[in-house]
């Protein structure tokens, strides 16, 4: 009783803000169960110790939403992308423990993702949603060169391509700041910022460093910025392609949130009993 009146006593936009999300959550409930499984929602001190990583997730799936479907993908892709999305950080607490026991090093991050992997496909997910759920971070920027390397991509190949480039930009649960130009002319959006803050966290050193064997003497990060924007360009051009409307590159993770936006001014909400 208590915590309708709390959501009845909120502004509007915030309801269908919270209504929005809730319908993304029942939506990818049985992704999120996993969640619970591998320990995120277990409460310390009273509280998820690791719930913002259901609410990040939660983010991309929504950020998903809307542009898998602005470039047109097939609704069966469109799907699994959607379970992907909810699961791309399931073992982030595994991955942690992974990191503490070997230290934070390009190997110790192959080792979790070939856990996790096993993990989805352990829990029954298909291996084009484990595919997906692992196109991100470091450990996908390879494959994601290859795939930019074609000249057409298929719909799977585009979808990795949209987990790999959402993921790059989104910082926890928060909306993308505006894109800003600098003093010397260079354009920068969240995907800047993002990795300017993983360049300057000393504990990322050893992994950043570790890039350079892999990426002709590039740092990881360094490389994550460079593929990024590239994939950020070629979905810019599928957009034009599909829909006929031009967007900026760097203005794409705008774009999506203004999507997002857009989608909850027109969640309905049902009245709440007293």
């Amino acid at each position: 009783m208590v915590e309708r009146q709390a959501f009845r006593d909120l502004p509007q936009g915030e309801q269908q803000k919270r209504v929005y999300f809730g319908n993304l959550s029942r939506q990818t409930f049985n992704e999120l169960k996993l969640h619970s499984q591998v320990g995120l929602w277990e409460r310390v001190d009273g509280k998820r110790d690791w719930g913002n990583v259901s609410e990040h997730c939660l983010v991309e799936v929504a950020r998903i939403n809307v542009l898998g479907r602005a470039l047109g993908l097939p609704e069966d892709v469109q799907k699994d992308l959607t379970k992907a999305a909810a699961l791309h950080d399931f073992f982030k607490k595994g991955e942690k423990e992974i990191v503490v026991a070997r230290g934070l090093s390009w190997e110790a991050m192959e080792e979790a993702e070939a856990e996790s992997e096993k993990r989805l496909q352990e829990a029954g997910f298909s291996e084009r949603v484990v595919r997906l759920a692992g196109a991100v971070g470091h450990n996908s920027l390879q494959e994601t060169q290859r795939i930019l390397a074609q000249d057409t991509f298929s719909a799977d190949d585009t979808a990795f391509l949209v987990m790999h480039y959402v993921d790059d930009y989104t910082v926890n649960s928060d909306w993308v700041q505006p894109t800003e130009v600098q003093p010397d002319g260079r354009g920068i959006n969240n995907l800047d910022r993002r990795m300017d803050k993983n360049e300057a966290n000393s504990r990322y050193a050893i992994l950043n460093e570790a890039g350079r064997q892999h990426f002709n003497g590039e740092t990881s990060f360094q490389a994550q910025r460079r593929i990024g924007h590239m994939v950020e360009g070629r979905l810019a051009d599928l957009l034009t392609q599909q829909t006929g409307q031009s967007v900026e590159p760097l203005r794409l993770p705008e774009f999506v949130d203004d999507g997002i936006k857009a989608a909850i001014a027109t969640t309905e909400v049902k009245p709440t009993t007293r």
